[in-house]
C-alpha cells in the first residue's frame, strides 16, 4: 500500500475518531513522583543506557505503552499501576513499590526477581550501569496530562 493512502486512512480514522469521542478518556498516569531523586547514581549516564536497553519496549508519555508500560513517574509508584496496561499476574500481585530496592533485582535480572515477568530483557548484570538507570528513572517526573472536556461541544 502507498504510504499516502496509508496517511490519508490514517487521518480519516484520526478524523472519524475524534467526532465520536465527545467524552475523551484520559490517558492512565501515575500520580507525580514524591521521593527525592535517586542520587547515588548518574542519571546522564542512565539517560543514554535507558534509550540503548529500555527504550524499545518503554516510552515516556502517558498513554503510550509498548511492549511494557511507559515509565514516567514509575520512581516511587506502586507496580502494575495503569490501567491501559496489561501487566503480569505476579507484578500485578506483588505490592511492590518501584524504588532502588525493588528495581535494582528487577533490572538485574527480571525473570529471576519476578518468575514469569513479561519483562523479557537481558539482564543487566553491571551494578553501575543499573544504579546510573534507577538515577535516571528517579528523574522522569511530569504532571497529570490535561485533557479538555468537549461535552458542550457534543
Amino acid at each position: 500500500m502507498p504510504i499516502s493512502s496509508k496517511c490519508y486512512i490514517s487521518g480519516l480514522f484520526s478524523a472519524i475518531l475524534l467526532l465520536t469521542a465527545c467524552d475523551h478518556t484520559p490517558p492512565d498516569h501515575r500520580a507525580p513522583v514524591t521521593l527525592p531523586v535517586y542520587t547515588k547514581g548518574d542519571a546522564r549516564k542512565g539517560a543514554t543506557i535507558y534509550k540503548e536497553a529500555c527504550g524499545q519496549c518503554h516510552q515516556l508519555n502517558a498513554g503510550l505503552n509498548k511492549k511494557g508500560p511507559q515509565l514516567m513517574n514509575i520512581y516511587g509508584a506502586p507496580a502494575a499501576q495503569l490501567k491501559d496496561y496489561t501487566y503480569s499476574e505476579g507484578l500485578a500481585q506483588s505490592g511492590w513499590v518501584w524504588n532502588a530496592e525493588t528495581l535494582d533485582p528487577y533490572i538485574a535480572d527480571a525473570q529471576k526477581a519476578m518468575p514469569n515477568s513479561k519483562m523479557l530483557s537481558d539482564p543487566m548484570p553491571d551494578i553501575n550501569e543499573r544504579t546510573d538507570l534507577i538515577a535516571y528513572l528517579s528523574t522522569l517526573r511530569a504532571a497529570a496530562p490535561v485533557v479538555e472536556n468537549n461535552k458542550n461541544n457534543s
